[in-house]
């Protein structure tokens, strides 16, 4: 029935906006291939909260790099008792070599994002195919969780489960975003939005 489709809609459309943060204001203008000015002040704080961290990732580097060579390092390298019991120098700096290389991995990654962003709006229609997955080995060093939404050709990178599950599995959408090295998906909406028929 019509009505009821009409339901479905709005409340796809809702769950999308909660999700994604956007507003109808919002929609009108990305279909209109811009961002609207509450979106731009929004990707503007973004870009300046990257820039920030950006600074503050790379002094705590360098601090951790200079704790471990003053002071982790020395010791672990000075000769041991035959019968020692001690890890190995060797796992103790590959351990600290992982970690560090999964907080640069982090921090690439949330610059990527944000680099190169531009102001027009692009859009991709297509079946969904929202996505879940563990990242790495959840035995091992840098497990974490990695949530993805395809729309048609174009998969984007969300940072919460409830985007994820906003999109309906297999459902058309056409979805807006900023082109960036990444893409950032600033507002969706179902392919079939405009209803048309008489209610029954």
């Amino acid at each position: 029935m019509v009505r009821n489709r009409e339901r479905r809609i709005a409340m796809t459309d809702s769950a999308l906006q909660a999700a994604l943060n956007f507003t109808d204001d919002d929609l009108v203008a990305n279909r209109a291939g811009r961002l609207s000015p509450a979106q731009q002040t929004r990707m503007t704080k973004l870009q300046g909260q990257g820039q920030i961290g950006n600074i503050v990732f790379v002094i705590v580097f360098v601090v951790i790099l200079v704790a471990i060579a003053a002071f982790v390092l020395p010791p672990l390298f000075a000769p041991q008792p035959a019968n020692s019991s001690a890890v190995p120098p060797g796992i103790i700096v590959l351990v600290v070599v992982v970690v560090l290389g999964i907080i640069g991995l982090s921090f690439l990654r949330t610059r990527r994002r944000l680099r190169g962003v531009s102001g027009a709006v692009l859009t991709v229609e297509g079946e969904a195919k929202p996505s879940i997955r563990a990242a790495g080995n959840v035995d091992q060093l840098g497990v974490g969780i990695m949530f993805r939404v395809k729309v048609g050709s174009v998969t984007f990178a969300v940072q919460r489960p409830d985007q994820v599950s906003a999109f309906q599995d297999g459902a058309d959408y056409k979805a807006y975003y900023v082109k960036g090295t990444l893409p950032i998906l600033v507002s969706a909406e179902l392919a079939d939005e405009r209803v048309g028929g008489s209610a029954a």
